[in-house]
């Protein structure tokens, strides 16, 4: 593990970094590879645009990372002769700072006109860390949960109950959703911008469809409402911002994607800045919109662990039964 200090060292270190990685987005857009990295975002939701850019450039086919320690906490060991990845990890540095009141946004003042103070965690700056994808360890078999629940979502009930429950808690908390059979049957839903409203074609069958159209309307919801900064981009730029976030969101839970279409993405190579800021608010949109299905999906994820508990033991019962019938034969 290095730790670089706020130095002449630590900003070449960066800088170097930082055009290592302008230099591989420059080349998804140019050999046609942004999908690569779209799936490498559906497998680390979490990750920042840069350390998913260094773990799509390290190791593509990675598919969970954690630190040397960390597998070993889990019983699993690193295997010799295995290079690390290298990732960002942010250092926190705790301040105090003066209470700033939500609603004012004017600093908090107690009885004698003094500022309150309070400790508050301030981002000091990056250090780079070592992890190891699960292919690089062995050791104990992890429990899968993200697997169980694409299994599960196979089963044509259980992406339907998802699918209204999600559209359910979209009517409640976010934004008016209803399906209506519209007049272009080609159209599967559309966001209706000046009166913020989706729209999904109840015309549509297909379930895992009307799924996805619906994550792609609730894309656009976010990230080119009326009030949006985004809102007079070319149409081009929209749609492939809210594609790729379908694409993430639906491949991170194992629904089937059509190949992504490269389409205006191509343009993003001309303007490294613009590429890099529609990747951040991609990834941003992507990771709400997985927490919020997350969510929802407590209870069954709650009943997909027990299922699987229950299995296992049964599988050890029936082991252990076997085992004494084999020494009963001898």
């Amino acid at each position: 593990m290095s730790y670089y200090k706020q130095s002449n060292e630590y900003k070449e270190k960066l800088n170097k970094i930082q055009k290592e990685v302008d230099q591989a987005i420059e080349r998804l857009f140019k050999n046609g590879e942004f999908q690569r990295y779209l799936e490498v975002v559906a497998r680390f939701p979490k990750y920042s645009l840069h350390n998913v850019m260094m773990i799509l450039s390290q190791k593509p086919n990675a598919t969970l990372v954690m630190g040397y320690k960390a597998w070993q906490e889990l019983g699993r060991h690193v295997q010799k002769g295995e290079k690390a990845i290298k990732i960002f990890a942010p250092i926190f540095e705790k301040k105090l700072q003066p209470k700033i009141d939500p609603e004012t946004n004017e600093p908090v003042r107690d009885e004698k006109g003094r500022t309150v103070m309070e400790k508050k965690e301030i981002l000091k700056g990056f250090r780079f860390v070592n992890v190891f994808d699960i292919s690089q360890t062995q050791g104990k078999e992890l429990f899968d949960i993200r697997k169980l629940i694409r299994e599960d979502l196979k089963e044509s009930e259980h992406i339907q109950s998802l699918y209204k429950h999600f559209l359910a808690h979209l009517n409640k908390n976010r934004i008016e959703v209803k399906e209506e059979v519209l007049d272009d049957p080609n159209t599967k839903g559309y966001y209706d911008r000046a009166k913020h409203l989706i729209r999904i074609n109840a015309s549509v069958e297909n379930t895992s469809l009307k799924f996805k159209t619906l994550i792609h309307e609730y894309a656009h919801a976010q990230l080119h409402h009326k009030d949006s900064d985004m809102q007079n981009l070319p149409r081009g730029h929209k749609e492939a911002q809210a594609e790729a976030v379908a694409f993430i969101v639906s491949k991170y839970y194992g629904l089937d994607t059509e190949p992504y279409s490269a389409g205006y993405i191509a343009t993003w190579a001309k303007d490294i800045q613009l590429a890099k800021q529609a990747m951040k608010e991609i990834q941003h949109v992507a990771q709400g919109i997985i927490q919020e299905i997350d969510e929802l999906m407590k209870e069954r994820i709650k009943e997909l662990r027990q299922m699987h508990e229950s299995s296992k033991d049964q599988d050890k019962n029936n082991k252990n039964e076997k085992d004494k019938e084999m020494q009963l034969q001898r």
